[in-house]
């Protein structure tokens, strides 16, 4: 499928776009099933010619299934385009053949973005949009030998990255999976619990230099394995073999097609597996971004840059790690980390500019150098690419709570209203609150600031920054007794969490003054004493 189409294209009065599952006409939008759109993508790929059957089948089911099946999606896609059988505009039906899609279509991918206001958000897509809701369990480990036995979390959270990419998937986060690692629990029970009609899980074991990988794919909704292949290779092939799970898991949901797309475009990895191997160990560290986990995981981050200077996925999160260490106070040469974490992210950027892991990534470094409106770019980029990384989303509220636009606030709002009715238990639900109480906080809203504060501190007490934002809103509500017990819990998350650090990162991300002075002046209420 072509790139341009996937982000919209227009067919006689009807503009349809793939990603969410929208078909727009005359009178009014409405929404398709995935595997609908995609017989539909499929035949604006090859606009003007017969298709056959067989093909559509092969390229969008990718597994048996029946003609029906297909009979059925021309027949939605015919109601959603008004269109009849016996004189159609825009599907015609060649007998025992295929199907002609008949009126030329118009890409709108560029023109879209270009008549779209730059301060407009996006939203995050429904749902019922995602061709399948995916979890990858960490997969089980059988080697005596200590240096294996990080890899079966490794091998996982490769896997879960790579499937995260691809924009018809909705795939639970890795900290949510791996909270299963171990459970006494069946599959039903954890794709429930993760909101995830399929999961995916496996083993991995050594035999001196040979490996065994097996992978299952299983419908949690009623238990039935869908898909399972056993994988005997040498060690180095590890992570050809990932791809080569990753390549089955999305054809089961999607096409070959897109498959290609992705693999050839958008993720770039390491011929290197220690490069790698580093790149996991340090991502494992920082899980919950907790002082001791990123003073432990810079290190392996340089490390593999040193063996693949051009591995994206370390110069990203080299990137990222660095911004937190300055975000929470912890560097010892801050003017060092933010030129080494500037420099990663525009290098990783120029390695996959369409790598969605990568352009998240990089956005946060852009938004604590205060270049928010690059911060913003890489992020939307972000979610254009894999519109269900609802992290992605949820870090634009770095960016849009430091312009001081209302425009930007109002557009935050609704995404993070959005991705909180959607994911409710999702690991950035407190990120997601802090962001929405800061905007609560500029548009003078300090009650409901108070809310959302308190909250998110109650779902993560180790977020140091959390818990002075939380002080802050307390002086600004008039209690000063309740700030001072919080001021207290933050020293204990993190002692470099000061209040001049807090008052001087402020200054160092955000533009708007207004919004500074509120928040400073909260912890003066406080009864702490800030330099202005």
């Amino acid at each position: 499928m072509d790139e341009t189409l996937r982000r919209g294209f227009r067919i006689g009065s009807f503009d349809v776009e793939p990603l969410t599952g929208v078909v727009k006409g005359p009178d009014g939008e409405q929404h398709v099933q995935p595997k609908v759109m995609d017989v539909l993508v499929f035949l604006a790929a090859h606009q003007g010619q017969l298709v056959e059957r067989d093909t559509l089948l092969e390229q969008v089911w990718r597994r048996v299934t029946s003609e029906e099946v297909l009979t059925r999606c021309i027949s939605e896609l015919r109601r959603a385009l008004g269109d009849e059988r016996g004189t159609p505009r825009y599907i015609q039906t060649v007998p025992k053949r295929g199907y002609r899609l008949l009126e030329p279509i118009v890409e709108l991918g560029d023109a879209s973005q270009a008549q779209r206001p730059q301060s407009a958000a996006l939203h995050p897509p429904p749902l019922t949009s995602a061709a399948a809701s995916v979890a990858v369990l960490p997969f089980d480990n059988h080697s005596a030998d200590p240096a294996h036995q990080f890899i079966g979390d490794a091998f996982a959270a490769e896997l879960q990255a790579t499937l995260a990419r691809v924009d018809r998937l909705r795939v639970a986060s890795r900290r949510s999976s791996f909270a299963f690692k171990d459970a006494a629990l069946d599959i039903s029970e954890i794709g429930r619990r993760l909101n995830a009609d399929y999961v995916i899980s496996g083993s991995l074991r050594w035999s001196g230099p040979q490996l065994r990988v097996i992978a299952e794919l299983n419908d949690a909704r009623d238990g039935m394995q869908i898909w399972a292949q056993t994988y005997d290779r040498r060690s180095e092939d590890l992570l050809a073999v990932e791809r080569e799970i990753a390549e089955a898991i999305v054809a089961a949901f999607t096409t070959q097609q897109l498959w290609a797309e992705i693999a050839s475009v958008r993720h770039r990895s390491t011929s290197s597996l220690d490069a790698w191997g580093l790149v996991q160990k340090a991502r494992a560290c920082v899980l919950d971004y907790t002082p001791e986990g990123l003073a432990e995981a810079i290190e392996p981050l340089q490390r593999a840059i040193e063996l693949d200077r051009d591995y994206p996925a370390a110069q990203a999160t080299l990137a990222s790690l660095l911004i937190e260490r300055l975000v929470n106070g912890l560097s010892s040469d801050p003017k060092a980390d933010e030129a080494a974490a500037i420099e990663a992210a525009d290098k990783a950027v120029e390695l996959a500019p369409q790598d969605p892991f990568i352009l998240k990534m990089v956005g946060l470094a852009w938004s604590y150098a205060g270049d928010h409106e690059r911060a913003l770019g890489c992020l939307r980029n972000a979610v254009k690419y894999a519109p269900f990384d609802f992290g992605a989303w949820g870090y634009m509220g770095w960016p849009l709570t430091a312009t001081g636009d209302p425009q930007d606030l109002a557009d935050l709002r609704r995404i993070l209203d959005r991705l909180l009715a959607m994911e409710p238990r999702h690991p950035g639900v407190a990120y997601w609150l802090y962001h929405k109480s800061v905007a609560d906080v500029s548009e003078g809203n300090d009650e409901a600031a108070l809310a959302g504060a308190e909250a998110a501190v109650s779902l993560r007490p180790r977020l140091a920054l959390a818990w002075m934002h939380y002080a802050s809103v307390l002086g600004l509500c008039g209690r000063a007794e309740r700030a001072k017990t919080a001021l207290a819990q933050c020293k204990r998350a993190n002692p470099a969490m000061t209040p001049q650090h807090f008052a001087a990162l402020l200054r160092r991300v955000s533009r708007d003054e207004r919004l500074i002075g509120r928040r400073v002046e909260g912890l003066r209420k406080a009864g702490v004493r800030v330099a202005k």
